[in-house]
């Protein structure tokens, strides 16, 4: 049910359309603020640690499923687990929103590849210079979209293909 609330709240949001598409150099962009499902940790974590050597500014949120049971409180990410996220009371989304608005962020790269509503929330609630991701739905929720993946391809690999592409053409943006 409150996955029916989010969803309401996106489509609001979206309608307003008030964000206009920025793109930035890849130069330009400090700090990244990167987006996944925990179920790709091990992926994302060498993806993270590329944006890091390249001197970049990382903040990580995360989505745990409740099936995931792993314990991610070494890693230094921000979780938001299924469980906590689908509270009707004292839901924490909105606390982390608030806290997360309050820091500037260059970029913000979505790198899941299944829709997950409160990490769309999320996203369409942070302002970013610049948001790319995989297309899931006919939201205008990036700037920059990779449109298809190998959807044959274990969802691993998926991810790694999709923020190599993103990467890839953030680095060939001339923005003015």
């Amino acid at each position: 049910m409150y996955e029916y609330i989010l969803k309401n709240k996106l489509e609001r949001i979206y309608r307003k359309g008030t964000r206009e598409k920025q793109f930035l150099n890849w130069k330009d962009i400090n700090t990244v603020l990167v987006l996944f499902d925990t179920s790709h940790v091990d992926t994302v974590k060498i993806f993270i640690d590329q944006l890091k050597k390249l001197k970049k500014k990382v903040t990580v949120y995360a989505y745990q499923k409740k099936s995931d049971t792993r314990n991610y409180l070494t890693t230094g990410y921000h979780i938001i687990s299924e469980k906590e996220a689908g509270k009707w009371f004292n839901n924490p989304l909105d606390a982390i929103i608030k806290k997360q608005k309050e820091k500037t962020v260059d970029a913000i790269i979505d790198l899941t590849i299944h829709r997950i509503i409160p990490l769309e929330y999320f996203l369409a609630s942070i302002p970013a210079g610049i948001k790319a991701g995989l297309k899931k739905t006919n939201f205008p929720q990036y700037d920059f979209a990779i449109t298809s993946m190998l959807f044959g391809e274990a969802e691993s690999y998926q991810v790694t293909e999709l923020s190599r592409q993103i990467v890839y053409y953030l680095e060939r943006i001339e923005a003015e």
